[in-house]
Parts: C-alpha cells; sequence; structure tokens
C-alpha cells in the first residue's frame, strides 16, 4: 500500500463513486487540509501514468471522475 495526499475534492469525488472499505484514509485532513489515502501500489502506478506535465493524482482523479459520470 502506497500513501498519497490529495485534495479534499479528490478525496469527495472518489469517496462519491466507490464502495466504502474499497480506499484506506485518515480521518482527518492534514495540516495542508489535504486528505491522506492508502491505494494498492499497482494503482498509483495506473494514476501515475495517466498523469501529464505539472498534474497531481488529485487532478488525475477529478479527471477520471468525470470521465465516469459523462459515461464515455
Amino acid at each position: 500500500m502506497i500513501r498519497l495526499a490529495i485534495s479534499q475534492a479528490a478525496f469527495e469525488a472518489i469517496t462519491s463513486t466507490i464502495p466504502v472499505g474499497f480506499v484506506a484514509f485518515d480521518p482527518e485532513p492534514n495540516e495542508k487540509g489535504e486528505r491522506l489515502i492508502w491505494l494498492e501500489a499497482a494503482v498509483v502506478d495506473k494514476l501515475g501514468a495517466m498523469r501529464r506535465p505539472g498534474q497531481s493524482y488529485s487532478d488525475v482523479i477529478l479527471w477520471l471522475v468525470e470521465i465516469e459520470a459523462r459515461g464515455t
């Protein structure tokens, strides 16, 4: 498992689209307002492969949720 810090918006997108218990996370945001989550290394690798220069993991998560919502 790998720990990532993601934005509150990305955290809310994840928790609104996946089953409870699929992602482990800290109950409170960190001092920067980010949420700490734990994901399997393979998932982090896939997210990393989708990142464009200058993008964060949060950007990729929000993009994927948007695509899923559009059904494309």
